[in-house]
């Protein structure tokens, strides 16, 4: 039998052995049921049974190996006999005697004789409780992670293996540690065949650049499904040349089927903006377009990007735009959606009647508008109707003056907003002399062609803001706002001396007419039914004292030249 080297030791090597916190043994090739060489004094703080008692009765090292893994190590040695192996690893727990457990790992070297056959054992064994019970305790919080830790290495002929994986491997990819520690492949192979190349991709440039890699992938679940997977891993280069990554992988389907849907939701209303026939405004706080949906180009003219980040003050008539701007933001303040209907000019300089509805986005953080949303509809053939409509409904086609009921309207509108301070204003009621006698002489068709002239002349002759009404057959009335009793009789007087010299033609005809006025000024605080009762009894007075001529009212103040 060949010499065990342990058995050449001198005594101060064995005391060096012993001073070791490695327990160093050899036995022959049965192991612990065979033959001790040699066995370090310390043993007896693994197990509690000392040396001398385990060379005389090696086996009652087994009965100190918990029984559930004695099999599978002496498979473990069996197969490293049989394999040529020179090294071998065993990782095991031994009971003490005084009940505790203690882990040790086993390192055993194979001695082999000049025929190869194997004749002694040399183990070293140490204590790794510590260690194991650290990894137990990062076993279990690395089980409350939603996804996997791992290590993964490229060696640099390209192979890829991974040193190391948590248990939470089995929960994410539905594989044992133990299975994608023994070969990577295993885990590899499922990732979907639209996804390899590009994980390849990425983890070469991770390995070349040594920057953090991150990427998203799907992967085939043995069970039958698939998910999504995103990987994070920081690289270190090793001595041997290898890259050593140590990251961490977590199932983010769940998001990836947010992020689809949340696309695809993008896509639809996208695909819903660009084909409504609606113009679509994104205004912010400060009224600038920060979006327009393309249908603004048939609408205003105006190409989409041409509105970016433009007023949209600069679209609305000037007479209008502050008292728009002002009622958009005020109801957005308050959080309140709105409906109007405002002008918006075109991009050829004519204007556009919208049907807006805005609605803000209040911000939870602040409770201020930080968007509004406006939405607006091409009205402007529906409002040319409706003003023609009510057009027809206020206006006399035959004079072009307000109707009785529009007229009153405006006379109360008109007087009611009059700045007091202001010079006053006056009421005056005229109609035309002896306008029957020219229906009975001439018929109802010259009496119109009459009405048609006052109304023209009335109109060319009044200021813009001037009331004009017909508040009978042949009778009429004009507010002069602003306008004093003396300025509102020489107006009066203007007319009567152009109606007085007009001459209306009549089937080869020539037809004459005068008219009568009445005129009073508005006292403070004087009702509409005081005051037009004020300037019919000045309209009865001309009439009395001969026609054709301009009264005042009664309890007017005179001068020398109006009755």
């Amino acid at each position: 039998m060949v010499a065990s080297p342990l058995q050449l030791l001198p005594r101060f090597m064995e005391a060096m052995l012993g001073a070791s916190p490695a327990v160093v043994y050899a036995t022959d090739p049965g192991w612990w049921q065979g033959r001790l060489h040699y066995l370090g004094v310390n043993v007896a703080e693994l197990c509690g049974i000392e040396r001398e008692a385990l060379r005389e009765c090696p086996q009652r090292w087994l009965e100190c190996i918990d029984a559930s893994c004695r099999e599978s190590l002496f498979a473990q040695l069996e197969t490293a006999r049989h394999d040529g192996t020179s090294r071998l690893c065993l990782q095991y727990a031994v009971f003490h005697l005084d009940g505790t457990r203690h882990h040790l790992q086993d390192d055993i070297v194979l001695h082999r004789g000049t025929d190869g056959e194997l004749v002694e054992l040399v183990g070293s064994l140490v204590d790794v409780t510590e260690r194991q019970t650290l990894l137990e305790r990062f076993e279990k919080l690395s089980e409350q992670l939603p996804g996997t830790l791992y290590q993964c290495r490229l060696a640099p002929d390209g192979r890829l293996d991974f040193p190391f994986v948590s248990a939470g491997i089995r929960r994410l990819f539905g594989l044992a540690p133990e299975t994608v520690m023994g070969r990577a492949s295993v885990a590899l192979e499922r990732v979907h065949s639209e996804d390899g190349e590009g994980l390849w991709r990425s983890i070469l440039r991770s390995a070349r650049r040594l920057s953090v890699w991150r990427h998203e992938f799907r992967y085939h679940h043995p069970d039958g499904y698939q998910l999504w997977v995103h990987g994070q891993a920081k690289p270190e280069r090793q001595p041997d040349g290898s890259i050593l990554w140590h990251g961490f992988c977590e199932d983010v389907t769940l998001r990836r089927q947010a992020q689809l849907a949340l696309a695809e939701n993008e896509r639809r209303y996208r695909f819903i903006v660009e084909n409504v026939s609606d113009l679509i405004l994104l205004l912010d706080a400060d009224g600038l377009c920060r979006f327009a949906s393309p249908s603004v180009g048939r609408i205003l003219g105006h190409a989409p990007q041409d509105l970016q980040l433009r007023p949209m003050i600069e679209l609305l008539p000037p007479d209008d735009a502050s008292r728009v701007q002002r009622h958009i933001h005020e109801t957005a303040r308050m959080g309140s959606n709105l409906r109007l209907e405002l002008r918006a000019r075109h991009a050829q300089g004519h204007y556009v009647w919208l049907e807006t509805a805005c609605s803000p986005y209040v911000s939870p953080l602040n409770g201020r508008y930080e968007w509004i949303l406006a939405v607006g509809r091409d009205v402007t053939d529906r409002k040319l109707r409706e003003m023609k409509l009510h057009e027809l409904s206020t206006i006399d086609s035959l004079t072009g003056a307000l109707n009785r009921g529009a007229f009153l309207g405006c006379l109360r509108s008109a007087l009611e907003a009059a700045d007091p301070s202001a010079a006053r204003s006056s009421l005056v009621i005229f109609d035309i002399d002896h306008f029957k006698a020219i229906n009975d002489t001439w018929g109802h068709a010259a009496g119109d062609l009459v009405l048609a002239s006052l109304g023209e002349i009335c109109r060319s002759t009044l200021r813009a803001h001037d009331i004009f009404g017909r508040i009978g057959g042949e009778e009429f009335a004009l507010v002069l706002v602003s306008q004093p009793l003396q300025e509102a009789i020489g107006l009066a007087e203007r007319l009567r001396g152009k109606f007085e010299n007009v001459l209306v033609e009549f089937h080869g005809e020539w037809l004459n007419f005068t008219v009568s006025f009445g005129v009073a000024e508005r006292r403070d605080d004087e009702p509409i039914e005081d005051l037009m009762h004020r300037a019919d009894m000045g309209l009865y007075a001309a009439k009395r004292h001969g026609r054709n001529r301009v009264h005042r009212a009664p309890g007017e103040p005179t001068d020398d030249k109006t009755p």
